[in-house]
């Protein structure tokens, strides 16, 4: 979401979501609304790592979940938290959906998508953090304007997803 700009402005792609708040030369660009992400984890692991509360130094000792190197989530997060960076081990998990598995597991904890947790949120086999402190990240449609009637039907469906799945 956060890397897909530079791919516009090289033409490797037409069309992308993407974090990158200003239009890319030569696209238009919709803004679709936030994905909330809650930072999660299972509840013997908040007993096992944050049984004292989350604070830097508790963050600093207990396992998060990173996507990839580009990922910077929960770098975002500690600080919104902490007020500062933080240094923390990590596992590498590349995979969204394995994300969550891993947070049940009690692997670590995570920034997941609250589309993808709040089922686990609200059954207690996942906890907040920190309640109430969540994540917000922009996104935005931004479709090259040389196809842009071509791909409005799918435009339009990527604007209909976001609707019913970020926060406006």
């Amino acid at each position: 979401q956060e890397h897909t700009a530079e791919w516009l402005q090289k033409g490797r792609v037409l069309a992308a979501v993407t974090g990158y708040g200003k239009q890319v030369q030569g696209c238009r660009m919709t803004r679709l609304g936030s994905l909330r992400y809650h930072a999660t984890a299972s509840p013997a692991f908040v007993a096992r790592h944050f049984a004292e509360g989350v604070d830097a130094a508790s963050l600093s000792q207990a396992p998060a979940l990173t996507f990839n190197q580009k990922d910077r989530l929960q770098e975002q997060w500690i600080h919104q938290v902490c007020g500062r960076s933080v240094n923390y081990p990590t596992h590498w998990l590349p995979s969204t959906h394995a994300f969550v598995e891993a947070s049940l597991a009690g692997t670590g904890w995570g920034m997941n998508p609250a589309v993808l947790v709040k089922d686990h949120l609200q059954s207690g086999r996942l906890i907040d953090l920190v309640p109430g402190t969540v994540l917000d990240v922009p996104l935005y449609w931004q479709v090259n304007r040389m196809v842009d009637d071509q791909l409005s039907g799918l435009t339009q469906a990527v604007i209909a997803a976001a609707r019913a799945a970020l926060v406006r």
